[in-house]
């Protein structure tokens, strides 16, 4: 893997870190395989399609999953390491403690993923879909979404560095608790915040911030009043 060049974005402000996943030899690996407390690695899987796939506390290392179609997948405590998956579409993910290093997600359409206390490094989303997107008390270092529509992400009490969106909408976004730290909004399209109080380390555009007044306001008990003020009569 060639690591990817740290590209500024803004003053102080580092693009995460991903390397590129290569992947090459792979043998085509057997579904049957694919089990609770699996040890894979340099396989592929290509045109699955089922209604369970159970591959909690498995070790995934160097594998290539595409064209699935999976209405249940457990991914619990999975440790997935150096992998693509991509073109696929799962109903649900119940994900909980995993821990996920250099893995690309492509083309790849979620209804809903439990992802919560994930560790999460260098982990990039690529035109994917997800209806809702459970990252609470996760840990998020070098982590992207690029051309993504998310419904909901929930952040509360996670703790995320370096975590951007590119041409990413995110209709509802949950901070609530989160310690955030070069967390680049720029290019998200966002519409509802929970927990604004917690944005700190983020960084936003101008107009997001503008867009951003009017919630900010009544987080902090501000009313804005654009009337002018009556005078005050003399006293008598």
């Amino acid at each position: 893997m060639t690591p990817a060049r740290s590209a500024r974005k803004g003053k102080g402000l580092q693009a995460p870190r991903i390397p590129e996943v290569r992947l090459e030899n792979l043998e085509l690996g057997n579904p049957d395989d694919l089990e609770n407390g699996a040890r894979i690695d340099g396989q592929e899987f290509s045109g699955l399609e089922t209604g369970q796939l159970d591959l909690g506390n498995a070790t995934l290392m160097e594998c290539s999953f595409a064209d699935l179609a999976v209405d249940e997948a457990d991914l619990r405590s999975v440790r997935l390491r150096d992998s693509v998956i991509a073109r696929s579409r799962f109903g649900s993910l119940r994900g909980g403690r995993g821990d996920w290093r250099d893995v690309r997600i492509e083309g790849v359409r979620i209804g809903s993923a439990e992802m919560y206390e994930n560790t999460w490094t260098s982990v990039h989303f690529v035109d994917c879909k997800l209806t809702y997107l459970n990252l609470r008390a996760a840990g998020l270092r070098d982590v992207a979404f690029t051309r993504c529509t998310i419904e909901e992400l929930d952040l509360a009490d996670a703790k995320a560095r370096s975590v951007a969106f590119t041409e990413t909408e995110v209709r509802v976004l949950d901070v609530q608790r989160a310690e955030l730290n070069e967390v680049d909004l720029r290019g998200a399209q966002l519409h509802r915040i929970t927990g604004l109080g917690h944005l700190r380390g983020t960084t936003v555009t101008s107009v997001q911030l503008t867009q951003l007044a009017p919630l900010l306001a009544a987080e902090f008990g501000m009313t804005v009043d654009d009337t002018a003020p009556q005078p005050i009569p003399p006293l008598s």
